[in-house]
């Protein structure tokens, strides 16, 4: 190639880049021009909800858009996040993600809907959301150690409900039946707020969630907490010891939620999301709502984010295969 030639074409790929880079903030500054649809992989009350509604009212304004919640849980997520998989590459429809459905659901789900690593690109994490183990206040355990040996002593009698296979509160609760070498059976519901219903009426007794789902209920007695992870400000859960104090390894920042797009919506329009979540987090009031539901807010770049993410997929991945965490 001669250098007059090898001088046109850097000169043609300088101009593509050039023009790519000023379509990007054309598409950013053009976004939103229509309603955004915020995915939630949960019912009306559920943990992932509970911080979209405020997360989507408070940007709302700004955008100049109304952000309407769309409620679709069920099939490990796989509903929702299919809906951002199928949707226009536009920054228009987004969902509520949570650490299973980008990290753990491949090892869980041999034919998952979506692939996480390329039908969606991460935009912003939302919160850690620390976890309470608690209990029907009609079974005899004050403490976990109780628990256990409760558990130990009648094998397979007690019970445990989650979200679903794969969920948080069945992957954690696993890992922790694991170390504690006890046998309580795993009840799967649909949503979140079925799995809690079904502890406060006593039909199952164990259920290890989000501080913020769980915190009325603890509040008004109709639930017992045994322990948190981490330790949380919110007064529901004062004096409540960690998990982590307890024997427990694992647990610190376990659970998270977040926000994706799908997969070839222009970075900038991204980047545009990213600071948006950026400034709702940092309005006070929606701080103050997150904090004293124990929820920690949680904001970080796009590259930071993904890179989180792969990293925990690295760690996870062989934890979940030795758990034999399966979807039936």
């Amino acid at each position: 190639m001669n250098p007059s030639t090898r001088r046109h074409i850097t000169r043609l790929l300088a101009a593509a880049a050039a023009s790519a880079a000023l379509g990007g903030a054309h598409a950013a500054d053009a976004w939103p021009s229509r309603p955004i649809t915020l995915v939630v992989n949960g019912g009306a009350g559920s943990l992932p909800d509970i911080f979209a509604r405020p997360l989507g009212d408070r940007r709302s304004a700004a955008l100049g858009q109304p952000v309407v919640v769309d409620n679709k849980p069920g099939a490990g997520g796989m509903v929702a996040m299919q809906q951002v998989k199928n949707a226009p590459k536009d920054g228009h429809t987004l969902a509520v993600a949570t650490n299973a459905h980008l990290v753990w659901n491949p090892y869980v789900f041999p034919k998952l809907t979506y692939d996480p690593a390329t039908d969606l690109v991460p935009v912003s994490p939302i919160s850690v959301i620390p976890m309470a183990l608690v209990v029907n206040p009609k079974l005899a355990a004050q403490s976990v150690a109780e628990l256990f040996a409760l558990a130990k002593k009648e094998p397979g009698k007690l019970n445990y409900a989650s979200s679903g296979n794969g969920s948080p509160p069945h992957v954690l609760f696993e890992m922790l039946r694991e170390q504690a070498g006890a046998n309580i059976v795993h009840v799967p519901f649909k949503t979140g707020t079925d799995a809690l219903t079904s502890v406060v009426a006593g039909d199952t007794q164990i259920y290890l969630a989000g501080t913020s789902l769980v915190e009325p209920m603890v509040k008004d007695g109709r639930l017992r907490v045994l322990a948190v992870s981490p330790k949380v400000p919110a007064a529901a859960f004062a004096g409540a010891p960690t998990l982590e104090s307890q024997g427990f390894d694992g647990y610190e920042s376990a659970v998270w939620l977040g926000l994706v797009a799908t997969a070839g919506t222009p970075p900038a329009v991204v980047q545009r999301l990213n600071d948006e979540v950026g400034k709702a987090l940092k309005d006070p009031a929606m701080r103050q709502a997150m904090l004293a539901h124990g929820a920690l807010p949680y904001h970080a770049s796009p590259a930071a984010f993904t890179q989180r993410i792969a990293a925990e997929r690295a760690t996870w991945g062989p934890a979940i295969r030795r758990l034999g965490i399966q979807p039936n």
